[in-house]
Order: C-alpha cells, then sequence, then structure tokens
C-alpha cells in the first residue's frame, strides 16, 4: 500500500449566505478543490499527493484556503487560476508562493 507524500487540505466549510462571515465554499473551495484533484490526476501524480475536503481551517476572511502538510504550506485567496502553479511550485518543489501565503 502506497502512502501518500503530501496531503492538500481544501477548506470547503459552508455558512449560511446570510452569516456575517465568509465561508471558503461560498468563494470557490470546492471547485479549488475539485480542480487540484483533476490536474492531479491528470498528472498521474494523484497516488502520491492527495487532495482532502477540510472543514473550517480558521482563516475565513481570506478565503478559500488551503494547508499543505508536511510541508504547513497556508495559502489564502487561492483562485482556479492558481491551481497549476501550486502544483508546480508548491507540492512538486516545495516553494512558498508569496502572494498567496497566510503566514507571511
Amino acid at each position: 500500500m502506497q502512502f501518500p507524500e503530501k496531503h492538500i487540505f481544501v477548506c470547503v466549510h459552508q455558512r449560511d449566505a446570510n452569516a456575517p462571515q465568509a465561508s471558503c465554499a461560498n468563494s470557490g473551495g470546492g471547485e479549488i478543490r475539485a480542480r487540484l484533484k483533476e490536474r492531479l490526476l491528470e498528472k498521474g501524480l494523484h497516488k502520491t499527493y492527495r487532495v482532502n475536503t477540510a472543514g473550517c481551517l480558521g482563516k475565513c476572511g481570506c478565503g478559500p484556503t488551503l494547508v499543505i502538510y508536511p510541508a504547513g504550506i497556508w495559502y489564502g485567496r487561492v483562485t482556479l487560476n492558481d491551481v497549476d502553479e501550486i502544483i508546480k511550485k508548491s507540492i512538486l518543489d516545495n516553494e512558498v508562493i508569496e502572494r498567496l501565503d497566510l503566514k507571511k
């Protein structure tokens, strides 16, 4: 049995549309998760790198958010246009994309 080298947790927490605080699901978290899974499958990397659904990661104002483990890379305000760059730079090359980095 092969174990993944990395896990990518994508927040898909859903709040009511009238809630005072934003939620990642309302900001596209589900679409980000689906695109990451799709791209990794296309590249044959889906067994090495695992995309997981996450509940609230606690960074709601910066959503959609994701975290890459074990590297501990936290990204916010991720868009579908960022997915390929995240795969290339952060998942494959362990680089942090500064404009998305929530830890800076």
